[in-house]
């Protein structure tokens, strides 16, 4: 293993290489926030990998001192670029694109192990992923051109966790129709087929082969039956695994259907592959009609009266309760308040939602949550859920008081009983408003705070608050359903300051990519 210094040049020296400076906007900028483009040691020591290495300034500055790509200011605490960024960039003429890396996303280790034999640097790794699920391509910018030859030439022998990647220049990759690139992705190297199978839905054929893949998710195939001709195919990105598919089925676990034992051929022409059928979706009537066919074959669950404070994560561990581990879990929508919902196949639809009814009370949030199961054009609707009894409206404030003063005032009357966070928890109310709402935390108290009121009203800070009482009805409704919009609105409007934060910094991740502020920590 290198010395402690060589690495920590290494990853200096990575930061404001051509390649990387290029695509940081955060240190580019930083440079130009700072006297002479130097930047600050103490800005360095924020990157996640640099900070695993060291936070010395002594042991940085001896690391560097001997370096051709940065140099330090006079006080020896900053360091910049020695050289300016070249006017052209060859990036491209240096990047690859591999495909067919499966559904886990690999480490920048892994794939560095991976492409080890190619004997060059890798500057840059950028994993792609499609609705945050790796889409199993990957493009490296290699130092060397002569590399990417290399490695489009020596495919065959690169392996990554076991898969051996489909391998083209980013120049070739890009000259692809849009089909073809997609076609690229999806790298089809194998495939079973089927004829002559009886007519079921998808889902019935997953069901058959799920006990092939249960226990080792890698063969799992892309499965598409064609009513028309009525064949059945699996799809694989490795020949490896297809052979190991096709001997299973063709020995321990054979599909059947309607009685008749299917029997699969394994094909590895890349010619047949290519000539294989597809999903029409060419055109725009005909990209109409499969988002036609697509609602028609899809339904929507949708996740009530979610708790506070749930996270996406607590969503997702409840499905799994239901969902088989093998299964790719669903593409979940969540407004981040109280309901989420996602899509799923007709003939999935409803023993999954059965499944979810039937779970013995599910809590996110710490609150019971309810599932409906809807047409995806239908809208849902339900109440606000909301516990009766604590809300308390006041009246007539003849006065300027403020809300902090109300709450503490009515709090400190409570004494004990307002401690842990009891007592009232919100407060709604205006500075020079003559009325204002209380939400207190349980419904006994909130009829102890409208006592406080009897007797003349309350006396906060020498003004008086004559009335006060606990609402109920149409009101009440009214007050929980304002509270649910205003925070969706925060809600909304937090998340696009979040986007709008991420695309300031790059739209790469943001300073994901040197080492884990954020991001997947994509350039190593």
């Amino acid at each position: 293993m290198a010395s402690l210094e060589a690495q920590i040049k290494k990853q200096v020296e990575f930061y404001f290489s051509d390649s990387n400076f290029r695509r940081d906007r955060f240190l580019r900028e930083e440079t130009k926030k700072h006297e002479g483009g130097y930047v600050p040691f103490s800005v360095l020591f924020t990157f996640k990998k640099l900070a695993a290495l060291t936070v010395d300034g002594a042991v940085l500055q001896a690391a560097i001192a001997d370096s051709d790509v940065v140099e330090l200011n006079e006080a020896k605490n900053a360091l910049r670029r020695k050289n300016p960024l070249p006017e052209t960039d060859d990036g491209l003429d240096r990047t690859i694109v591999l495909a067919g890396l499966g559904k886990a996303l690999p480490t920048i280790d892994e794939i560095k192990e991976g492409l080890k034999s190619l004997n060059v640097e890798l500057l840059f790794i950028d994993r792609k992923s499609y609705r945050r699920n790796f889409s199993g391509v990957v493009h490296v910018e290699l130092k060397d051109k002569d590399a990417a030859q290399r490695a489009v030439d020596s495919a065959a022998s690169l392996s990554i966790n076991g898969y051996v990647p489909n391998v083209i220049s980013k120049v070739d990759y890009l000259k692809l129709s849009d089909d073809d690139q997609v076609e690229f992705d999806k790298a089809t190297n194998a495939m079973l087929v089927a004829k002559d199978v009886p007519n079921k839905p998808v889902t019935f054929f997953l069901d058959e082969l799920l006990p092939i893949w249960k226990d080792d998710a890698k063969l799992r195939a892309r499965v598409r039956y064609f009513e028309d001709s009525k064949e059945l195919y699996l799809l694989f990105s490795q020949v490896a695994f297809a052979e190991k598919v096709v001997k299973a089925l063709s020995e321990d676990l054979p599909v059947v259907v309607d009685e008749t034992k299917l029997t699969f051929e394994l094909v590895t022409d890349k010619e047949a592959i290519k000539a294989r059928p597809r999903r029409p979706h060419n055109g725009k009537d005909d990209k109409n009609a499969n988002k036609k066919r697509k609602r028609d074959d899809e339904k929507v669950i949708h996740i009530s009266n979610i708790g506070p404070r749930t996270r996406m994560d607590d969503i997702k561990q409840l499905l799994a309760t239901v969902i088989d581990s093998t299964t790719q879990s669903p593409y979940v929508e969540y407004d981040g308040l109280d309901t989420a919902s996602f899509r799923i196949s007709v003939a999935e639809a409803t023993p999954l939602f059965e499944k979810l009814s039937a779970l013995s009370g599910p809590e996110l949030g710490g609150k019971k949550v309810s599932f409906h199961l809807l047409d995806v054009d239908e809208e849902l609707k339900v109440d606000v859920q909301y516990d009766e009894g604590l809300i308390v409206r006041f009246n007539e404030v003849d006065g300027e008081v403020s809300r902090d003063d109300i709450k503490n005032t009515i709090n400190e009357k409570l004494g004990v009983k307002a401690a842990d966070g009891a007592g009232v928890a919100f407060i709604q109310y205006q500075i020079n408003d003559k009325d204002g709402y209380l939400r207190v935390t349980n419904a006994d108290l909130a009829k102890e705070v409208v006592e406080m009121f009897a007797d003349g009203g309350l006396e906060v800070n020498g003004v008086k608050i004559p009335k006060a009482a606990v609402i109920e009805g149409e009101e009440e409704k009214k007050f929980w359903e304002d509270a649910r919009s205003a925070r969706y609105k925060r809600f909304k409007q937090s998340r696009s300051n979040r986007n709008q934060h991420r695309g300031g910094r790059g739209g790469r991740g943001g300073r994901g990519g040197r080492g884990g502020r954020g991001g997947r920590g994509r350039r190593h």
